[in-house]
């Protein structure tokens, strides 16, 4: 898919809408795998040529309760996607192409879907699924080992004198596979000549809505209510023999399956664009859910933020409150500032302040005695007393915290 990806960004310089055209063909080979890009020269009818990018591959079809693989080609105008593009059936080398209603003799594709082309409510995921259903109820392509031979007719005999048709039914055709390697004739299939196709329609589609083939090679509905004859007068004997209301029955049987399989293209066709309305509802709603979570995840912190701008409004007025009211007192005694609830209490913080007092002392000793401000013997002997004076300290320190039922402190 990568490959692809790179494929069309080089080769959709020329398209005039290559965004879309490079969206709409990922979609596509993003979904069926056995397609793959091309640039090629499309040749038109009048002649004329022009380098268009093509998607060739095979697509899977339900025909008869069986899965088979069509072989197809979709040239893309370099106007995609606001004209059609040009389908054909690729037959391989053991293939030929079965004439209907939707495909020439010569593999072009006819279809209300592309002659209807709209965009942006026609892609080609859409065409696909269309040709898919198409497909599966009349097979393009059939094997050359499943075409029999054109039986010979009596002498006096024709088609139109109540013998068998020249071709063997159609439930009897089997679709072919295609093969991997299998080369595409040409870069375009030159269309018939009634069913001309201009380089640039207007509607991007030719202006008839199904081709005009040779009838005799597999004709849907006969015109006249009865198969064409090879002798004209056979063909004259014969309708002597028809009624006008075998005729009318036969040209409403005609019409009515004909608006039949209308009536199920378009509704394949609306079922394709709900499917693809339904997948994009579920993820709206999947979105929907989501960004409702989040907006109730910010109601939620919206209202702690401001209960915590609450609280931090509240303590700053507090503390201002305390700084108003120490700038007004006067100076706070230390020594009266902390006050033991109890007499031995008062006793520890007395012992432990004493106990620190006689620490600095000694440092502050030791500091003279190195720059020799007092001697060596003054310095051991009020190193003596303040030593003994911190013993003592220490020790009813320690008795004072068993009293008072605290914890041992370690002396260092």
């Amino acid at each position: 898919m990568a490959s692809h990806e790179a494929y069309l960004r080089q080769n959709l310089t020329q398209y005039k809408y290559k965004d879309m055209t490079h969206r709409d063909c990922s979609n596509l080979l993003g979904n069926y795998r056995d397609l793959r890009p091309k640039t090629d020269t499309y040749v038109f009818n009048d002649g004329a040529k022009k380098p268009l990018l093509s998607l060739e591959g095979t697509i899977p079809v339900q025909y008869k309760g069986a899965t088979y693989n069509i072989p197809i080609c979709i040239w893309l105008m370099d106007t995609h996607p606001y004209n059609a593009p040009m389908c054909f059936v690729k037959p391989t080398h053991d293939m030929l192409v079965k004439p209907s209603r939707n495909v020439d003799a010569n593999g072009r594709i006819y279809l209300p879907y592309l002659h209807e082309w709209r965009h942006p409510a026609s892609d080609l995921i859409s065409l696909v699924q269309v040709l898919c259903v198409v497909f599966g109820e009349n097979s393009p392509v059939y094997s050359k080992s499943a075409a029999p031979a054109r039986p010979a007719y009596p002498p006096g005999q024709s088609p139109s004198s109540g013998g068998a048709l020249p071709y063997p039914p159609t439930s009897n055709v089997t679709p072919g596979y295609p093969a991997s390697t299998a080369a595409y004739p040409t870069p375009g299939y030159p269309a018939p000549g009634n069913t001309g196709y201009t380089p640039y329609p207007t509607t991007g589609y030719p202006t008839s809505q199904y081709p005009a083939y040779n009838q005799t090679s597999n004709p849907p509905y006969p015109s006249s209510g009865y198969p064409t004859g090879s002798t004209p007068h056979a063909a004259v004997t014969h309708q002597s023999s028809i009624s006008e209301d075998q005729i009318k029955a036969s040209l409403i049987s005609a019409v009515e399956d004909k608006l039949k399989r209308r009536m199920k293209e378009t509704f394949e066709q609306a079922q394709a664009e709900m499917d693809v309305l339904n997948s994009t509802q579920e993820k709206l709603k999947r979105g929907q859910r989501t960004l409702e979570e989040m907006i109730q995840n910010l109601e939620k912190e919206q209202i702690d933020v401001e209960k915590n701008i609450k609280l931090l409004t509240e303590k700053d007025d507090e503390i201002k409150k305390v700084l108003a009211k120490m700038e007004n007192e006067e100076e706070i005694n230390i020594d009266e500032a902390v006050v033991p609830t109890a007499t031995l209490y008062k006793q520890l913080l007395n012992l432990f302040a004493e106990e620190n007092a006689i620490e600095d002392t000694i440092y502050y000793l030791g500091e003279a005695l190195r720059k020799s401000v007092i001697g060596i013997d003054e310095f051991l002997k009020h190193v003596r007393d303040l030593s003994r004076r911190q013993f003592i300290c220490r020790a009813l320190m320690q008795k004072a915290r068993q009293k008072a039922g605290l914890s041992e402190v370690a002396v260092h």
